[in-house]
């Protein structure tokens, strides 16, 4: 089994339209800011999902 995509391999069809956004995932998801200046995102669902960064961009700027 390799890694490398073949010409056989199918790409998935891309999305169309936005997932639905309801205000239970408004509270869903919270974030943590660190001391350093880094920046945890994290699921409260599932605390095995999460992302840090150090490096943030403001969205619809």
């Amino acid at each position: 089994m390799s890694d490398t995509p073949s010409d056989s391999d199918e790409l998935p069809e891309p999305m169309t339209e936005a997932p639905p956004h309801s205000a239970r995932d408004d509270e869903r998801y919270a974030h943590l800011s660190l001391g350093d200046g880094e920046v945890v995102i994290y699921d409260r669902e599932d605390p095995e999902t999460w992302l840090q960064s150090d490096f943030a961009v403001e969205i619809g700027a």
